[in-house]
């Protein structure tokens, strides 16, 4: 098997079950800011982990810096969104593949933007990505 497929199997595992957390922390009414800020905390000490682990120092062009504000900006926004509506009763089993149907949006991002070739099983993908929300979203 591709490494490539490896990592991204080993980066289900870790986001299904982080998610899954933040299910729990909804549910038992955790505020979520200060949530948050712990999470955190802990992804900056991995990161710093990984920098002694792998031995090289912190090197991060200006425009590199501008993406990472943007997506932990975003990620931010999400983990709230995300632990709100659990906290305010919503199902893992609605929740869960609506918000992960978020790659259909980072699918036409690199298609767009990479110019990545549009094939028919990505098109019958993403449909049913698209119809998965449909389906939820009515009959929940």
């Amino acid at each position: 098997m591709n490494v490539s497929v490896v990592l991204a199997v080993v980066s289900l595992f870790a986001f299904g079950v982080g998610s899954f957390v933040w299910q729990i922390v909804g549910a038992k009414q955790v505020y979520a800011p200060s949530y948050m800020i712990v999470e955190g905390i802990v992804f900056a000490f991995v990161g710093v982990l990984l920098h002694f682990v792998e031995r090289k120092s912190f090197n991060l062009s200006y425009e590199s810096i501008r993406y990472a504000v943007l997506a932990g900006l975003l990620a931010g926004i999400a983990v709230y969104a995300l632990i709100l509506a659990f906290s305010m009763g919503g199902a893992g089993s609605v929740i869960f593949p609506v918000s992960r149907l978020g790659m259909i949006i980072s699918v036409a991002l690199a298609i767009i933007v990479f110019n990545e070739p549009i094939t028919s099983t990505k098109v019958l993908g993403l449909g049913l990505g698209i119809s998965s929300i449909i389906v939820l979203s009515s009959f929940s």
